[in-house]
C-alpha cells in the first residue's frame, strides 16, 4: 500500500514537472502570443490578496517577433505566399491591428475606473494625462468629527457627519502626540499659574458610499491627556467618541440612475471598443487583398513586357539578319533597337514596381523585416478572383448585411445609448436636493479619577484608563442620537436647466448624425454594387480586346514575314497587343478590389474571409481563413 502511494506521488511529480516545462516553453516561445489585450483589466482582487490593490496590474512586454507562421512560408529564399495566408499573417503580425488591440484594454479599465467611482477616459485617452482628481467627502469629516471627544455632547443640534463619493470603500487611521505649555493669568481655575499638557490621540475612520446615493460614515477617536492642572477630575482623562452616520438623497442624486452614469457609459465603451476593433480589422484586412492582388497586377505587368522584350529582340535578330542579306533596309534595325531599347526600359519599371510592392506586403505582415524577409522574393501562388453570378449578393440583401454589420452604425447608436444615460442622469439633477441624514456618536470619559477632601486636599486615586472608556461606549452611557432632514430648492435652477437643454440638444444631432452615416452607408453599397457591374464589363471588354490585338499582331507578323509589312508596323500592333494585355490585367485587379470594396461597404468583410474576430483580437489563428474566389495555385 505505502509502495503504491509512493509510485502514485512520483507520478504527480513527473506530470507537474511535464506541465511546467511545457509552460516554459510556450511563454519562451516566439510565437507564443501574450498581448496584453489577453488580459483581464475589469476586476481588481483585494481578499484573500489584501495587498494587490496597491500593486500595478501586470501588462506584459509586446512581442516584436515575427510568427512561426511567416518563417515555415519561407522556402530556398522565396515566401510562397497566398491570400489566405497573406490575411492569416496580418491578423499575427500586422502592428496597425496590434495597435488597436490596446484599444479593447483601455475600455476595460474604464469599467474598473468607474466602478470605483470615476469618470470615463474615453476607449482612446490621451497619453500621460493626469489622473482626474476625486476628492472624497466625508472622510475629514469622519475625522475631524471625533474631536471633540472629550466626554462633552455636541450641543443639541441634529449633525450631518457628510456624505462620501461611490463607491470604493476607504478607510484610515491617524496618530497625533502634542506637549503645550501656556502661561495663566490666574489660579482659580487650574491651581497653578503655568499649566502645561501631553497630549496622544488616535483616530480611524471608514466609509463607503453606494450606487444608491447612499453613504455611511463611521470613526472611533480618542485621546490621553495629562495636564499640571490642580483642579482636574481625571489626571490623566482618557475620553473616547464612536461616531457611526449616514446621508441618502431623496430627490436629486438618488438612485442607480442618477449615480451609475459613468458605470454604464463605460460598460457600453467595452461594445464600441470592440466595434472599432473590428473595424480596424476589416480595413487591414481589405488592404492586405487590395496590395495583393496589386502585387498580382504587377507580377502581370512584368510577364507582358518580359514577353514584349523577348519579341522584339527575335525580331531585331531577325532584322539584322536580313540587313546582312541586303533584303531589308538598314533603317528597320535602326527601329528595332529603339523598340528594344523601349521593352527593356517598360521591363525594368515593370520589375521596380513589384519588388516595391513586395516590401509594402513585407512590411505589412511582419512586426519588422528581418534579414531572412528581407532576403526573401514573394511567390504569389493565389490568383484573381473570376466573375461569376453570386460573387456578391444582391443590393437589397448588401444593404440588409450593412444595417447589420457596419461598425460606424454600431459605434453610432453606442454613442446615442450612451447620451440616454447622461440625460437620465441630468433629469434627476433638476430636482432639489433633499437629503435624509442620521448619527449615533456616544462618548466616553475615564481616566485616574483623582479623590480630594472637602478641602481641596488630595487623599487618592482611582485608577482608569482606556478599559473604562471603551467599556462605556459599548454600554452607551453618554449616548448622542441625531436625525435631520436638508431640502435645498434652487429658486431659478439655470444650471441644471441648461445641462439637460445642451443633453437633449446632444442626443437630437447624435440621431441626425445616424441618419446622416445610415446614407452614407447605403450610398456607399449602391456605389460598390456599381463598380462591381463595371469591373464585370470592364473583363469583358479587355478579353475581347485581347482577342483582337493578338489576330490582329499575328496577321501583320505573317505580312512581314511575306514582305507586306514593315518592322514599325509589327512594333505598333504588339505595342496594342500589350496594351491590350495590360489592361486586361487591370480590369481583373479593378473587379478583385471591386468585390472587396463591395465586402467593405457592406461590413462583412470578415464574414466573407471566415474570421473569427476572437482569433483577430487574441492573434493566434487555430485555421487559415478559408477565403472563396482564390484558387491555390493560379
Amino acid at each position: 500500500m505505502e509502495l503504491k502511494n509512493v509510485q502514485r506521488l512520483l507520478g504527480i511529480a513527473v506530470l507537474c514537472l511535464v506541465a511546467r516545462g511545457s509552460a516554459a516553453r510556450a511563454q519562451q516561445s516566439p510565437s507564443a502570443f501574450n498581448p496584453a489585450t489577453s488580459m483581464d483589466f475589469t476586476h481588481s482582487e483585494w481578499f484573500p490578496h489584501i495587498f494587490s490593490p496597491y500593486t500595478a496590474h501586470l501588462v506584459p512586454e509586446p512581442k516584436m517577433t515575427n510568427s512561426e507562421l511567416l518563417h515555415s512560408l519561407i522556402l530556398n529564399g522565396h515566401l510562397q505566399l497566398s491570400l489566405d495566408n497573406a490575411i492569416a499573417l496580418a491578423l499575427q503580425n500586422n502592428l496597425q491591428i496590434d495597435v488597436a488591440r490596446y484599444t479593447l484594454a483601455y475600455a476595460q479599465t474604464d469599467v474598473l475606473r468607474t466602478r470605483a467611482g470615476g469618470t470615463t477616459r474615453g476607449i482612446n485617452p490621451g497619453l500621460f494625462g493626469s489622473v482626474a482628481a476625486f476628492g472624497v467627502s466625508g472622510t475629514a469629516s469622519a475625522a475631524s468629527g471625533t474631536g471633540n471627544a472629550g466626554g462633552v455632547s455636541g450641543g443639541g443640534g441634529a449633525t450631518n457627519i457628510g456624505s462620501v463619493g461611490c463607491c470604493d470603500p476607504f478607510a484610515g487611521v491617524s496618530f497625533g502626540w502634542d506637549h503645550n505649555s501656556s502661561p495663566l493669568n490666574f489660579v482659580v481655575v487650574s491651581g497653578v499659574p503655568v499649566v502645561t499638557t501631553q497630549t496622544s490621540s488616535v483616530t480611524t475612520f471608514f466609509g463607503k458610499g453606494f450606487l444608491t446615493g447612499t453613504s455611511v460614515v463611521a470613526a472611533v477617536s480618542g485621546f490621553r491627556q495629562s495636564t499640571t492642572s490642580l483642579n482636574t477630575l481625571f489626571n490623566p482623562e482618557v475620553p473616547a467618541r464612536f461616531e457611526i452616520g449616514f446621508n441618502q438623497p431623496l430627490l436629486s442624486g438618488f438612485g442607480y440612475r442618477a449615480n451609475a452614469k459613468f458605470i454604464r457609459i463605460a460598460q457600453n465603451d467595452v461594445h464600441e471598443a470592440d466595434s472599432s476593433f473590428r473595424q480596424t480589422v476589416m480595413t487591414v484586412v481589405a488592404q492586405i487583398a487590395d496590395d495583393y492582388y496589386t502585387l498580382l497586377y504587377y507580377r502581370q505587368n512584368v510577364r507582358v513586357a518580359q514577353q514584349a522584350l523577348a519579341y522584339d529582340e527575335s525580331l531585331l535578330a531577325d532584322d539584322k539578319k536580313e540587313v546582312e542579306i541586303g533584303t531589308l533596309a538598314p533603317l528597320e534595325v535602326i527601329t528595332a533597337e529603339s523598340q528594344v531599347a523601349t521593352d527593356q526600359q517598360n521591363l525594368i519599371v515593370a520589375e521596380t514596381n513589384y519588388l516595391q510592392q513586395q516590401e509594402v506586403l513585407k512590411t505589412e505582415l511582419s512586426k519588422h523585416v528581418d534579414p531572412d524577409l528581407a532576403a526573401a522574393h514573394i511567390d504569389a501562388t493565389s490568383a484573381f478572383p473570376t466573375p461569376a453570378a453570386n460573387d456578391i449578393p444582391s443590393l437589397q440583401v448588401g444593404l440588409e448585411e450593412a444595417e447589420k454589420y457596419r461598425p460606424e452604425l454600431q459605434q453610432a447608436e453606442i454613442n446615442i445609448r450612451n447620451q440616454d444615460v447622461t440625460i437620465q442622469q441630468a433629469r434627476t439633477a433638476l430636482l432639489p436636493a433633499l437629503n435624509v441624514f442620521g448619527t449615533y456618536a456616544p462618548t466616553a470619559l475615564s481616566g485616574n479619577r483623582l479623590l480630594r477632601s472637602s478641602t481641596g486636599q488630595l487623599i487618592g486615586v482611582t485608577p482608569g484608563g482606556l478599559g473604562p472608556s471603551l467599556t462605556q461606549l459599548l454600554h452607551a452611557d453618554y449616548p448622542d442620537y441625531s436625525f435631520g432632514v436638508t431640502l435645498q430648492i434652487p429658486i431659478r435652477n439655470r444650471t441644471a436647466q441648461a445641462d439637460m437643454a445642451t443633453a437633449l440638444l446632444q442626443q437630437r444631432q447624435l440621431q441626425e448624425q445616424l441618419q446622416q452615416t445610415r446614407n452614407q452607408v447605403a450610398q456607399d453599397v449602391r456605389n460598390a454594387e456599381i463598380a462591381v457591374t463595371q469591373a464585370r464589363a470592364q473583363i469583358n471588354a479587355a478579353k475581347k480586346a485581347v482577342q483582337l490585338a493578338l489576330v490582329t499582331l499575328q496577321d501583320e507578323r505573317k505580312k512581314l514575314e511575306l514582305g507586306e509589312s514593315t518592322t514599325l508596323n509589327v512594333i505598333l500592333t504588339e505595342r496594342d497587343y500589350d496594351t491590350a494585355l495590360g489592361n486586361q490585367a487591370q480590369a481583373f485587379d479593378n473587379y478583385a478590389k471591386a468585390v472587396v470594396q463591395f465586402a467593405q461597404a457592406t461590413g462583412s468583410t470578415l464574414q466573407r474571409y471566415h474570421i473569427q474576430l476572437s482569433e483577430a483580437k487574441s492573434g493566434q489563428i487555430s485555421r487559415i481563413p478559408n477565403i472563396p474566389g482564390t484558387p491555390a495555385h493560379p
